[in-house]
């Protein structure tokens, strides 16, 4: 709509229709998830880089800590790694307080710490397995037990149609039932494990995406880019394990906002503040 001021033609912005018994709905595809208030978001995963003997990798292991109000990152090795992950959750809200959403792609490390050390001490604790993951390991499998492209694309489809829903039951019973036409029975049974293993930490990835609550690792993914990939994984480079722990715990200090605080006044960051 135009305006008349003095003489000058002003351009107003019209505003949009809405029926108040059907508001608008938001662009999911725009929105990601969002931290709620008391609770804790953990992804952790691990990188290899590679060993100075021949074929042979180092692991390193990385998280990324969030809460309402900021986020951490973590490194570094084996169980040291996971005592000090423990001890951070614990300070960032105590033990039983609050949601904590712990996200991760199967691996068998972090199935464990989740059921030996976050259930106990936390009444709300939930364990999601990365759906990107999920999908990539379904996809990979499907193609060495499937005969054909189609008979592939059709079992993956609906195969992911039932785990993105949460219907974990429905799936094996797809799986069960494919057996006769498989080409490839080990690798069935391997996918039926891997999906009997994490059922637990499968949940109904519709409703929570239109809930924007975290279905994925990426901050686990991207924790892995910064604190290694970056300086460590490059063509013809390879380390110890000490010297990659270290190089990782000195980008590590620099992203947590302590580096001037180490080198300028000789202080280690508080695990916690």
């Amino acid at each position: 709509t135009l305006q008349q001021e003095e003489g000058e033609m002003t351009l107003l912005e019209e505003e949009p229709l809405t029926d108040p018994a059907h508001p608008a709905q938001p662009d999911l595809s725009r929105l990601g998830p969002e931290v709620r208030p008391g609770q804790i978001v953990a992804a952790t995963d691990e990188v290899k880089v590679r060993a100075p003997k021949k074929r042979q990798w180092q692991e390193l292991r990385t998280a990324r800590v969030t809460t309402p109000q900021g986020y951490r990152y973590l490194s570094g090795t084996g169980e040291t790694f996971l005592a000090q992950l423990s001890l951070f959750l614990m300070l960032c809200a105590g033990p039983r307080q609050g949601l904590l959403t712990f996200l991760g792609d199967g691996a068998r490390w972090i199935r464990d710490f989740f059921q030996k050390t976050v259930v106990p001490l936390w009444q709300q604790a939930e364990m999601i397995l990365d759906w990107y993951h999920r999908k990539n390991k379904c996809y990979q499998l499907t193609r060495m037990l499937c005969r054909g492209r189609k008979l592939k694309k059709n079992l993956l489809k609906a195969l992911l149609k039932f785990l993105w829903n949460g219907q974990v039951d429905s799936a094996l019973a797809l799986l069960e039932n494919y057996r006769p036409q498989a080409k490839n029975e080990e690798k069935l049974d391997e996918l039926i494990e891997y999906i009997r293993k994490n059922r637990q930490a499968i949940p109904n990835y519709g409703e929570r995406r239109k809930h924007r609550q975290f279905n994925g690792s990426a901050h686990a993914e991207k924790a892995n880019d910064l604190l290694v990939a970056r300086r460590q994984k490059h063509r013809g480079m390879h380390w110890s394990l000490e010297t990659s722990d270290a190089l990782c715990a000195l980008k590590t200090l620099m992203l947590n906002g302590g580096w001037d605080l180490y080198w300028q006044r000789g202080q280690v960051l508080p695990l916690a503040s």
